[in-house]
């Protein structure tokens, strides 16, 4: 099952009993190659299989799935319970810091997964695998936040730290929720194990959406067979607050924390929070698009009856399903190609959120966010958003993929607003640096160790020249500007204002870290001290706010104030101008894009051992509203490529075309035209080299 691209249709909702068997023959129809089965063993969003209910009816379904080609992962619930459950097992219940029983979903009731409910789930599962299923899926584990007071977890935390868990810090709290996530997860695991049968297990994980349940990939890495997230279920809040990237994001980050497993990117069809509501074609075409063209599987859920399929949102899902599956060489044993690399600071979330958001798990929340310095997680965001836009070929990586050496394979490492390093991954960043890697750096990074307390030695500002940290100038929106130093570093393309040269960028948004630097660092941009008010006299005062540096072999680059936010917050150009400035300095990149929309996304992928590149292109332009309801055609895309090798064929796989294509030297050069989605396939000749 995992050695192919898998489409993965999920019924959530209880079918009418005359259209329970019907499904297999709708997913087959669909193009769907697994199913995750929820219907025929719950309803209304519950799954528990019982055997002396769902036996005969799971024999006789697993049976026609099988015939068609479909392989079957169980669906189980393990982290709510109806209130008729609840009135009968109140000791199942998870209890938050007053006691009381909480909610989720409407009238279903959470459960705690160290209570005596953990025998009664590992009773199902030991049952269910007497059936012929391929793979069970864990619909949470899940600790909100705040952690658990039910007699089960107060008991486990007393024996564990010797105190009422009344008297737990945060850090005490994530270390208790994590531990006995990982318990649970090995007990199942275990359990599968000892039953001798090929059985994939799987589930819900957190990633990068900040929603703070405890399920960290790292945590549950050692007992899954796959990771998955919810980087397609949109939207809980008002859709035009929500990334166009979340998927792609989203899909990155599950493909750096892998480790060579398969991974699963949920897409619901509806418009949450109306579970009977669905997506538009064009939402349901972008979440899609954007999985495959980041190696992710697919998986597509409805949370209605299966006539939702006959739907836009539905016969887009399957026209996706049937490309893929006519096409899944091209889909099978892919690897990202990227030259940056930008951080994801699990360690910096968990001191300075400042945001939780909605999900069927939790409910949004406002935090304290970083102690004045910035946000973090807008910081990252906007990063993302300039660097797509700019068709960039970035990964995500956190502190664990630096930690086992991933940062060989980029040309330049981007820290957003990371406030928070320890030791280790200070020291790989350095020598990183050292050996002829290059480092942009925004804002408050460095400046707490992996506690968020205040190092004493900053991290990495001797590698961007700073001598010392003199001050934090905060602004108001309007009252402060930048302006790029006319005249700097060769290859360093100074943002300009065509319309007046002379006058200053627009400037940050956020507060800004002032410094003294070393006489060998080079000021590509400055910035004025803040105005009193947005209309008061300019003031001219500067100080350096861009600054390049020379440590060993490689180059930092350190912005002295939260571009990345000032971007998310306020759309400001220049902001972009200048990271694009700085990664074609400090890159040098494989592919370049021209005559594109922003909003295009481009993936570059490989087939190393076939010597074949394969660029996926995602048009997420729309008619400028979420949900995106139409979206307007991309036409005559320049792409120049390096290709030092001899090429055999350009391909463009949804077009069904091959591609007339121009050679220079070790670059070659084509044009193409994308509706919602193109996958274009360049084969070497025999004998070739391509990465």
């Amino acid at each position: 099952m995992a050695n192919r691209p898998m489409r993965i249709g999920a019924i959530q909702y209880g079918q009418k009993p005359e259209d329970t068997m019907k499904v297999p023959a709708v997913l087959e129809q669909g193009g769907f190659n697994v199913e995750q089965l929820l219907h025929a063993v719950g309803k209304a969003g519950y799954g528990l299989y019982q055997k002396s209910i769902h036996e005969q009816l799971l024999k006789e379904y697993l049976a026609d799935s099988h015939a068609r080609g479909i392989d079957v992962i169980l669906y189980t619930n393990v982290h709510m319970v109806d209130q008729h459950v609840a009135k009968e097992h109140p000791d199942w219940l998870r209890r938050d810091e007053q006691g009381d029983q909480e909610m989720v979903n409407g009238d279903y009731v959470m459960i705690c997964i160290n209570s005596p409910w953990r025998e009664a789930f590992l009773s199902s599962v030991k049952d269910s695998l007497e059936q012929d299923i391929q793979g069970i899926f864990l619909d949470g584990p899940v600790f909100r936040y705040g952690g658990c007071r039910c007699a089960a977890c107060r008991s486990l935390f007393a024996a564990q730290f010797g105190r009422p868990i009344e008297t737990a810090g945060s850090a005490e709290l994530r270390q208790f929720n994590s531990r006995h996530l990982a318990r649970f997860l090995k007990d199942t695991r275990d359990l599968i194990t000892a039953r001798h049968k090929p059985v994939i297990l799987y589930m819900n994980n957190e990633a990068l959406f900040g929603t703070q349940v405890g399920c960290q990939i790292d945590t549950v890495y050692p007992y899954v067979d796959w990771i998955g997230a919810e980087g397609g279920f949109v939207f809980y809040g008002n859709p035009n607050e929500v990334s166009l990237w979340k998927t792609t994001v989203c899909t990155k980050y599950l493909e750096a924390k892998s480790g060579g497993k398969p991974y699963v990117v949920f897409n619901a069809g509806n418009h949450q929070p109306w579970a009977r509501y669905m997506l538009t074609s064009g939402e349901v075409g972008l979440a899609y698009g954007s999985a495959i063209a980041n190696g992710g599987n697919v998986w597509f859920g409805i949370h209605g009856l299966i006539d939702n399929f006959n739907s836009d949102a539905g016969r887009t899902a399957f026209r996706f399903n049937r490309f893929v599956a006519e096409h899944e060489e091209y889909f099978t044993d892919t690897r990202q190609y990227a030259d940056i690399a930008l951080m994801w600071s699990y360690r910096t979330y968990l001191q300075f959120a400042d945001q939780i958001e909605e999900s069927d798990f939790t409910k949004s929340r406002q935090l304290t966010g970083g102690r004045g310095l910035g946000s973090f997680q807008k910081e990252f965001h906007g990063f993302a958003d300039m660097l797509l836009r700019s068709h960039r070929q970035f990964a995500i990586l956190d502190e664990t993929n630096i930690g086992r050496g991933d940062l060989q394979n980029y040309q330049l490492l981007i820290l957003p607003n990371v406030m928070c390093v320890d030791d280790d991954t200070e020291q790989k960043i350095r020598d990183f640096v050292e050996a002829g890697g290059h480092l942009v750096m925004t804002l408050a990074g460095g400046l707490f160790d992996e506690n968020g307390q205040v190092r004493r030695q900053p991290a990495f500002r001797d590698l961007c020249g700073m001598k010392d940290l003199v001050e934090v100038i905060d602004y108001v929106p309007g009252c402060g500007y930048l302006t790029p130093e006319r005249g700097g570093h060769d290859g360093w393309e100074a943002p300009e204002t065509p319309e007046a040269p002379e006058a200053p960028e627009a400037g940050f948004s956020t507060p800004v870290v002032n410094g003294q630097y070393e006489p060998d660092a080079e000021v590509l941009a400055s910035a004025y001290k803040p105005m009193e008010g947005r209309y008061s006299t300019f003031n001219e005062e500067k100080y350096s706010c861009v600054v390049l540096h020379r440590r060993g072999k490689g180059q930092t680059a350190y912005i002295a104030g939260g571009i990345g936010q000032s971007y998310a917050d306020f759309g400001l150009l220049s902001m972009k101008r200048i990271v694009d400035g700085l990664t074609d300095l400090l890159t040098d990149s494989e592919i370049k894009i021209e005559q594109a929309f922003p909003s295009l996304e481009i993936e570059l992928r490989t087939q190393a051992a076939l010597g074949r590149r394969l660029i996926h292109l995602v048009n997420h332009t729309g008619y400028m509203q979420r949900p995106v309801s139409g979206l307007i055609p991309c036409r005559g895309i320049r792409i120049t490529m390096k290709a030092a090798y001899p090429i055999k064929s350009v391909r463009a796989l949804a077009a069904n075309r091959d591609i007339p294509y121009t050679r220079h030297k070790d670059e070659i050069q084509f044009e193409v035209d994308v509706e919602d989605y193109e996958l274009i396939v360049i084969d070497k000749t025999s004998g070739g080299d391509a990465r």
